[in-house]
């Protein structure tokens, strides 16, 4: 059984829409759906617009786990993964920064190779920062995306861009973690 963890560096950065977007990337690969477990769970079902059945005993099981906290990650790195969402602005990539610096201090580098930053773009621009930080993907703005409501309405509607990032960066690691373990 394989748990992942999203979390955000900060509030509002997109955490639960990864989240439930993953969960539309599974099902859309015909991989069984995990047990989801969320810190708001009346916001993540909103927003998956997924009619969730009950996970399988022994299955996986994803986790929208709101704001970052080391409570939150020792939880994570004890079950699986933690992926950690920032948006790219100056103080997103700081908050990122200081949360994986956190990451590697308090547990090891372990747990920092069990860390998947994600970095998602806020209104159409990506903004220089004075340093870069590898991530496992930047999730460009799309507003259909950023309009909120549920994903199964938003996703025909992506952009070739945000497409493209999840086919090429995304998926390959979703499929890999939730069908492959």
């Amino acid at each position: 059984m394989t748990t992942v963890t999203f979390v955000g560096a900060g509030g509002g950065v997109g955490t639960t829409t990864l989240a439930a977007l993953t969960l539309h990337l599974l099902a859309e690969n015909r991989v069984p759906l995990p047990a989801v477990n969320a810190t708001d769970p009346g916001a993540f079902d909103q927003r998956s617009g997924l009619q969730l059945a009950p996970a399988l005993a022994g299955s996986h099981e994803l986790i929208d786990g709101g704001r970052y906290d080391a409570q939150k990650a020792a939880s994570a790195f004890a079950r699986g993964y933690l992926v950690l969402v920032a948006a790219h602005t100056r103080q997103g990539m700081s908050a990122l920064t200081d949360s994986t610096a956190d990451i590697a201090a308090r547990f090891g580098a372990d747990a920092h190779c069990r860390t998947v930053p994600v970095v998602t773009s806020v209104f159409g621009r990506r903004p220089a920062t004075p340093h870069e930080m590898p991530v496992q993907m930047r999730l460009p703005f799309d507003p259909s995306l950023a309009a909120g409501g549920p994903l199964h309405l938003a996703v025909p509607h992506l952009r070739a861009g945000t497409k493209t990032a999840l086919r090429q960066r995304w998926t390959p690691w979703v499929l890999e973690t939730f069908a492959f373990r």
